[in-house]
């Protein structure tokens, strides 16, 4: 699968998910902005930072496992 198949995939099964998200005020203009103006690189800086923070998130929801507690033996 190449990167625009996985990003086309993953839009369409969260599609109801992102049409229901808050947009930051101004940042569709931002982002039109850097694409008319062919700022690429800052464009995959913003994709990474969603896919990081979207990586910590899934990790925080993660359950971890409490230690058991330590048994003394008489």
């Amino acid at each position: 699968m190449t990167p625009l198949e996985w990003i086309q995939q993953m839009v369409e099964a969260n599609r109801e998910a992102l049409q229901q998200m808050p947009f930051p005020p101004g940042l569709a203009e931002y982002v039109d902005e850097l694409v008319k103006s062919g700022q690429t690189e800052q464009i995959i800086a913003l994709m990474k930072m969603g896919f990081l923070i979207g990586i910590q998130q899934g990790a925080r929801s993660e359950e971890v496992p409490a230690p058991s507690p330590n048994r003394i033996q008489a």
